[in-house]
């Protein structure tokens, strides 16, 4: 009688093989599909400050101060912020009618905060400058005008957050995300970029005034 106990062995072996393989491929398959899927998440959470919607309340109010066809300095390449960045207070130059800061304290700082005295009324303008996630420049009134707070902030998700009432808000385009005060952006005034020196015009600073509050607050 023929033996055919290797032949069992092998095909044994085979089946095995096979087993072990499609155990791999399904390990791996799932291992992606998770990889994918935090992917997924993160650039979700990451990004939610891109996908906000300007709500029509607001709409108006964003960018009122800005002249006709104004395009900010881009001072950078496109950054993500996904790290607290917290504002960093600089001082000021007041010359021949402009507010001048440096550029390289914005590149640098990402986020910061200066304060500026206006001649006609002696009323003290807390103000901003940041880069956009698109690289540009912000420069505007650093003041959320239902709670008043002068501070913002920088927070893991992107969003340009108020120091006192969490209102998270499109660091590019000021559209509200969440928060009590969302309905009311921070004013951009315009600036110009000479040389190593970011320059506002007092004449601009001149004009503005602060929202109304004319739109629901706590919402």
């Amino acid at each position: 009688m023929k033996d055919d106990s290797h032949l069992i062995s092998k095909r044994e072996q085979f089946v095995n093989a096979k087993k072990s393989n499609r155990s791999i491929h399904i390990y791996a398959g799932v291992a992606i599909v998770l990889v994918v899927a935090a992917i997924v998440v993160y650039l979700g959470a990451s990004n939610s400050a891109k996908t906000a919607q300007i709500d029509p309340r607001e709409a108006k109010y964003i960018g009122r101060f800005l002249p006709q066809g104004y395009e900010p300095a881009k001072l950078t390449e496109p950054i993500k912020y996904d790290t607290r960045i917290e504002m960093t207070t600089i001082e000021p130059e007041i010359k021949g009618g402009k507010i001048l800061i440096n550029a390289g304290d914005v590149i640098s700082k990402r986020l910061v905060y200066f304060e500026y005295k206006r001649p006609s009324d002696g009323q003290v303008i807390s103000m901003m400058a940041y880069i956009k996630p698109s690289g540009k420049l912000f420069t505007g009134v650093s003041m959320c005008p239902p709670c008043q707070s002068k501070y913002h902030y920088f927070d893991v998700d992107g969003a340009l957050t108020c120091k006192s009432c969490d209102t998270k808000r499109d660091p590019e385009t000021q559209a509200g995300i969440s928060g009590a005060c969302r309905l009311y952006p921070a004013d951009e005034i315009a600036h110009k970029l000479v040389g190593d020196k970011i320059e506002i015009a007092e004449s601009d600073m001149a004009k503005w005034a602060p929202q109304p509050i004319d739109r629901p607050v706590g919402e």
